[in-house]
């Protein structure tokens, strides 16, 4: 099922760029400056989420991973960073 959703995403922007060469009116030359806009504020908030998600759950200088642990009562202790 993980595989579907990866090649629909993959093939997202393909569909997405078709769709638009279908609809765009004849006389247009070229994308819309609203168009542009919309993507270059896609792009930036991509980017930003991508630098956001690698930065919250780094693990500092030093640290070692420890996994996630199952006690004997069933509670689990989720995985973390440790200092060597």
């Amino acid at each position: 099922m993980m595989a579907v959703a990866d090649i629909l995403l993959m093939l997202l922007p393909l569909g997405l760029f078709l769709a638009w060469r279908r609809l765009r009116p004849r006389a247009a030359t070229g994308p819309s400056p609203g168009l542009v806009l919309a993507l270059a504020l896609g792009a930036a908030a991509g980017i930003g989420a991508a630098i956001w998600f690698g930065t919250e759950g780094a693990m500092g200088r030093g640290e070692a991973y420890v996994p996630a642990t199952l006690a004997p009562d069933g509670t689990i202790t989720p995985g973390h960073g440790e200092r060597r």
